[in-house]
């Protein structure tokens, strides 16, 4: 009995990570219409990759439940554009610009959810620190999609004003893994404040990734 409570509290913890993630994926998009649209769709299919995950382990016999796998500790590095769709408004730093990502992936699990933390910068100087966790959710031994979430500060610099320096990330990346271990995918992000300010334009991110287990560097 004593270990089947504690079966059941470790279940309903795990249960609240996952609620967790899905609750941050329901954070209120910013209010352009065009940055709805962008918001719903990193949402749902988010959502789509969770649920057939759990139907493909479902189907395999897998626990539900289980703890995920060991990772290595990754950094990412990755390049790509800020602000890559625009809007019809006409504030300064409304324009796309180039960015660099680099992204700590740590090497242990909240159930399956790995916590992620991290700096992006543009070359308009604007700066988002964040943390937060990601789902891996593997289709085949190889491929895998990534659906993430996280919170952070927002400096502007000479880019774009998001209207409040707390803003909400979430996204999803599609990625290869090798037989190293490392890497390589593609990143799309929305970034928005949740209406916690008047202004709340939302931006979206598209990044080419490459993620490098730490330990490799040592060898």
């Amino acid at each position: 009995m004593v270990c089947g409570t504690r079966d059941g509290h470790r279940r309903r913890a795990r249960g609240g990570l996952a609620m967790a993630l899905l609750a941050a994926l329901a954070v209120p998009a910013a209010s352009p219409a065009r940055a709805d649209q962008d918001f719903n769709l990193i949402a749902f299919s988010s959502l789509a990759v969770i649920g057939a995950g759990m139907i493909g382990d479902h189907l395999r016999g897998n626990d539900l439940w289980a703890e995920g796998p060991e990772e290595p500790f990754r950094i990412t590095i990755g390049a790509g554009a800020h602000n890559v769709r625009l809007d019809n408004e006409t504030d300064k730093g409304n324009e796309t610009v180039s960015m660099f990502r680099l992204e700590a992936r740590l090497p242990y699990k909240l159930w399956r959810f790995t916590p992620i933390t991290g700096v992006e910068v543009t070359d308009r100087g604007a700066v988002y620190g964040y943390g937060g966790f990601m789902l891996d959710v593997f289709f085949g031994e190889r491929f895998l999609i990534s659906p993430n979430a996280a919170v952070g500060y927002y400096s502007e610099g000479d880019g774009r004003d998001l209207g409040y320096p707390l803003e909400f990330r979430t996204g999803l990346e599609a990625a290869y893994q090798f037989d190293h271990g490392g890497r390589l995918g593609v990143a799309y992000h929305h970034i928005s404040n949740a209406e916690l300010s008047d202004r709340n334009p939302g931006i979206e991110t598209l990044t080419l990734n490459y993620a490098l287990p730490l330990d490799l560097l040592f060898e």
